[in-house]
Formats: C-alpha cells, structure tokens, sequence
C-alpha cells in the first residue's frame, strides 16, 4: 500500500508541510509513516479529515514553491497566482494528479475526472 493511502494523503506531504500549510496536530493530521533511512526523522502527514479539502487548504496557504524558491513536488509546480485564481473542481482534479503521481489507488472515488488527468 502506498503512503498516499496508508495516510488518507493524496499528496503525501510531510507534517512539516501540513503545520506549514496551516493543519493542526491532532485534529487535521497526526504522525504517518517515516521516511526511509536516512530520512526516518521525516514523518508523513497522516490526514484526519477529508483528504481532499485538506491538501487543497495546505497548498492554498503555502502553495508549490518553498520560501527558497525550490518546487515542494518534483513532477508539479503551479504558480501561486494562477492556483488561486482555479475552481475548486479544477483543484480537485489537480489534487487527484498528485495522487496519481504518488502512486495511490484506494481513493480514486474521490477523483471523479481521474482518467482524464492521468493520461
């Protein structure tokens, strides 16, 4: 099973990411899995709520670039001016390709243009 499920995380962000992103600790999120060595300080944001609305009021506040400039996911980056302008169906299926891109597959429900972004 792959960390986006095991942690209801279509992302699969950090909980670095997800305190940054304005999630509270126990009741949106808690500790998911680690990381591999050398990375085993590194916990998986393990969501509590709704997966969808989550990642979506993560990226709203800290969007796809850190503070440094560098892109937080290696296969997307949008700009914080053109995601705040998208529709929340529009950020729905753009949350439903970072879980095609993090390999999940138990929540693909949650994603109902999924075919269509994942070509």
């Amino acid at each position: 099973m792959f960390r986006t499920d095991k942690n209801n995380n279509p992302a699969a962000f950090t909980t670095d990411v997800a305190s940054q992103g304005g999630l509270e600790y126990g009741k949106d999120y808690t500790l998911g899995d680690s990381f591999p060595h050398p990375c085993e300080h590194i916990f998986t944001a393990k969501l509590l709520g709704d997966p969808v609305a989550l990642t979506i009021k993560v990226i709203d506040k800290i969007g796809y670039y850190t503070k440094a400039g560098q892109q937080r996911w290696s296969y997307i980056a949008i700009p914080k001016a053109i995601w705040d302008v998208l529709t929340m169906a529009q950020k729905r299926d753009i949350v439903g390709f970072h879980y095609h891109n993090e390999g999940g597959t138990a929540m693909i429900n949650l994603f109902p243009n999924y075919s269509k972004i994942t070509r």
